[in-house]
């Protein structure tokens, strides 16, 4: 069995604020994610989608590159011998079990919080969407005020969606 590695973990509901806040983190305040546009201008649920599918190119492209870096970088740096010493591959081919020569484990970029990107589609499609019962800009600025203040569209959200 090929050695895998783990070594990248993509909370994918993060995208889902870099597509709200046209890719700026309010938690560091900075630009981290692309420009994908103002979504209180956003005209339909296909350019939500796309903002999203943006950000999500932007982050995977760093994680996997970050990843193969570390696969490339794994040997020189630690060869984990512990590990080496008790994988049977790498007791019968005198190999480090991180060694880049032969077949090789897939490498993972773990994704967690996927469903919730789905809820949110599925959430601001049906409110602000298909029933209109509010605007993006309102959903927007409640998002921004963390639901505070809008206590209605909270649960409509959370519950009738």
């Amino acid at each position: 069995q090929p050695f895998r590695m783990a070594s990248a973990t993509d909370n994918t509901a993060k995208i889902i604020e870099y597509v709200l806040t046209n890719g700026y983190d309010r938690v560091v305040n900075i630009q981290m994610g692309p420009k994908t546009g103002d979504p209180r201008k956003f005209k339909n649920f296909e350019e939500l989608f796309q903002a999203w599918v943006s950000q999500m190119e932007w982050l995977m492209n760093i994680l996997v590159r970050t990843v193969n870096l570390g696969r490339a970088k794994d040997l020189d740096l630690y060869g984990w011998p512990f590990v080496s010493s008790i994988s049977e591959r790498s007791v019968e081919s005198w190999m480090a079990v991180v060694s880049p020569e032969g077949e090789r484990g897939n490498f993972l970029v773990t994704f967690f919080t996927g469903v919730e990107n789905v809820d949110s589609f599925a959430d601001v499609n049906k409110l602000v969407g298909d029933e209109k019962k509010y605007t993006m800009d309102e959903f927007i600025t409640a998002s921004e005020a963390d639901g505070e203040g809008y206590e209605e569209m909270r649960l409509d959200f959370a519950i009738n969606a």
